[in-house]
């Protein structure tokens, strides 16, 4: 019996728009297009086990992750729209990884059926009793898509920052694959092609030579890189050492070596072993000898223990057991300058995984546990389109696992100022637990969607670490009186907006009537101006250039009321100095000078 990890493809779905259509119809009628069947608009697979709640825990997610992008410094075109994938879909050789709790439970629970993924038993003929279980490799399709709000600007390699244009040669170089699109969220979707590794040796060859490798410049575009099929020689010969060593200690799962320092050496080792024994061989194939010819240009190969070819194996080996979703993620952010907000999924971990980080631009998840949903977006209104819709609660032939579910929605909003990443995991094959690497297996594991989803939290800079349990952070959407539901969709929005003036204005006037939050709001603001007024007037305040009374902040719509409030307010008030500026300016200029302190501290 065999426990394999879904092969799964991903469809893109994208839309331009036209000068007089409407963006979100059109989305929707491409993706009902590309994902329904021709009758009965019903989803694809709709009466499938594998959509479904089944026995074997096998049941794939539906997910839908998408962004529309407003063309600020390119114009609008096909290729720039989201989602981007940079690399095209390829087979690998594939080592899928479980929880570490999974990898425990096939010895106690064999009766039951296997429990997550990445290995194959064989059992007795009364079916009582395990006679052999060991790691499994199998061949996966792999495509990584990224959706993105803000600018990639920098990527740090070997110690020097590199502009996006020399990311993107660079990713042009060692991908061996044309540059899909010139805008820079395209490079974050090749970057991710070179970090999500784990699982398979030819991509973690790969991660070692563009990362972990001494070069002077490895955006140069004198050094050549192997290409794909070399790869997966290279791959072939990292594969037969952990196969062999599986067979002769008698491993069960990958997990007792990647949690084992001592295993990890002793495999790099036997690697170094295998690449001296293939590289003096007089009789290879000539795709092996052109692979070993395309690394030793890189790497020389006369030096085993020593020099590059250490680290290279050594790397490779790391990359291999700890490059997951989450950790990948964290890669990208701690070496990338720039703004992100950003969902990355992967045909490697769609099954049961999806990883979101917000860094200078806002990023909000929602969680719908009655209906089986979960929203993301950058605005905080957006994630609210749950509540407007009833959903079947997953109704189907084969049941719903949400019907018994009795949380409200809530809504996560992740740290944007420090830089915060979220993976979630609703696990797979009876796997409960989430799929993470040693390195990031310190983090708090909270529950929610009813215990079904696994909600993992990174930041980046301990900025929130005065809070660090994610119930005080999470914001009730249902049964709140402040959260107020998304207004119906209208074919009109402008004929809309001018009929709902009238009782927008009578709305206006009612909550100033009543002591409420503007009566409370307009009371302290005028309290703050009457004492930075009388500060004027008693000189307490040091007079100068860059001196700013009232500081009004926003973002898009709201930064434009701002800008008019801004005004309004200097004209009642023209001995303040009053200004306006964009939220997302604030919030840099802000996390640059705590860390800037935080430098000086550490110094």
């Amino acid at each position: 019996m065999t426990s394999e990890a879904p092969n799964i493809k991903g469809v893109r779905s994208r839309v331009v728009n036209a000068k007089r259509t409407v963006l979100s119809q059109g989305v929707r009628a491409k993706i009902e297009k590309d994902n329904c069947s021709k009758f009965g608009n019903k989803l694809s697979g709709w009466n499938k086990e594998a959509y479904n709640p089944n026995s074997s825990g096998k049941r794939l997610v539906r997910g839908f992750f998408g962004h529309t992008r407003f063309a600020t410094s390119s114009k609008a075109s096909m290729d720039g729209t989201h989602p981007h994938q940079w690399s095209p879909r390829r087979f690998y050789t594939f080592y899928p990884f479980q929880s570490a709790a999974a990898s425990l439970q096939p010895f106690e629970r064999r009766r039951s059926g296997a429990v997550g993924t990445g290995f194959a038993e064989s059992v007795t003929t009364d079916n009582s009793k395990v006679h052999h279980l060991a790691p499994k490799s199998q061949s996966i399709g792999v495509e990584n898509f990224v959706t993105h709000n803000g600018d990639f600007e920098f990527y740090k390699i070997g110690g020097s920052y590199y502009d996006t244009e020399a990311i993107q040669k660079f990713l042009v170089m060692t991908l061996k694959v044309p540059m899909p699109a010139v805008v820079d969220s395209a490079a974050i979707a090749g970057m991710m092609d070179l970090l999500r590794t784990q699982g398979s040796f030819a991509l973690s060859a790969r991660y070692a030579l563009c990362f972990c490798i001494d070069s002077e410049n490895p955006t140069d575009p004198a050094v050549v890189y192997p290409s794909a099929d070399q790869y997966d020689e290279i791959g072939k010969l990292f594969e037969k050492a952990i196969d062999d060593m599986v067979k002769e200690k008698d491993i069960k799962t990958l997990e007792m070596i990647s949690s084992s320092d001592d295993l990890r050496q002793e495999l790099a080792s036997n690697i170094k072993r295998g690449l001296a024994m293939a590289v003096s061989s007089k009789s290879m194939s000539y795709a092996r000898k052109a692979a070993l010819n395309a690394l030793g240009n890189l790497v020389p190969m006369h030096d085993i223990e020593e020099g590059n070819l250490g680290k290279f194996v050594k790397a490779t080996v790391t990359a291999f057991f700890d490059n997951d979703l989450l950790h990948s993620m964290r890669l990208f952010l701690e070496n990338a300058k720039g703004s992100f907000g950003l969902c990355v999924t992967t045909t490697i971990d769609s099954h049961r995984q999806a990883v979101f980080a917000a860094k200078g631009q806002t990023l909000s998840v929602a969680f719908y546990p009655r209906k089986g949903v979960i929203c993301y977006g950058s605005e905080q209104a957006a994630v609210k389109a749950g509540l407007n819709y009833d959903t079947p609660q997953g109704k189907s032939t084969f049941g719903t696992d949400f019907k018994f579910v009795d949380e409200n929605a809530v809504r996560l909003d992740l740290d944007d100022l420090g830089g915060e990443i979220v993976l979630l995991d609703w696990g797979y094959a009876g796997d409960k637990e989430p799929s993470v690497s040693p390195p990031n297996r310190n983090l708090t594991v909270d529950k929610l969607m009813g215990g079904s989803v696994n909600v993992i939290l990174l930041h980046q800079e301990n900025v929130m670490s005065k809070n660090p349990k994610i119930h005080k952070r999470l914001v009730q959407l249902e049964n709140n009186e402040f959260i107020k539901p998304l207004l119906p969709d209208t074919n009109d929005p402008v004929l809309g907006d001018i009929q709902d003036i009238p009782k927008i204005c009578a709305n206006i006037q009612t909550d100033w009537q009543d002591v409420g939050l503007n009566r409370m709001t307009a009371w302290h603001l005028g309290q703050c101006i009457r004492h930075r007024m009388q500060a004027h007037v008693d000189g307490k305040l040091e007079q100068h250039a860059s001196q700013v009374d009232i500081l009004i902040t926003g973002c898009e719509v709201s930064l434009w009321a701002a800008e008019q409030f801004a005004a309004d307010l200097s004209k009642c008030f023209p001995k303040l100095y009053v200004k306006s500026v964009s939220a997302n300016k604030v919030s840099i200029s802000y996390s640059m000078t705590w860390y800037g302190r935080l430098l000086r501290n550490y110094t």
